[in-house]
């Protein structure tokens, strides 16, 4: 992966990267400048046999 999420909130971010480590439902927070890059997230750790 390339780049990382830019967002105001790195809470709620961080927050949201857990869920999406952890294979749980998440939502896009709104704080989030590009919300395309937490999908590149989940498929690199997919890649890496993490999460859903």
């Amino acid at each position: 992966m390339a780049r990382l999420p830019k967002t105001r909130s790195g809470k709620i971010l961080r927050g949201t990267m857990k869920k999406i480590a952890d294979g749980e439902a998440w939502t896009t927070p709104p704080t989030i400048d590009d919300a395309a890059v937490l999908d590149e997230i989940g498929e690199s750790l997919k890649g890496r046999g993490i999460g859903a």
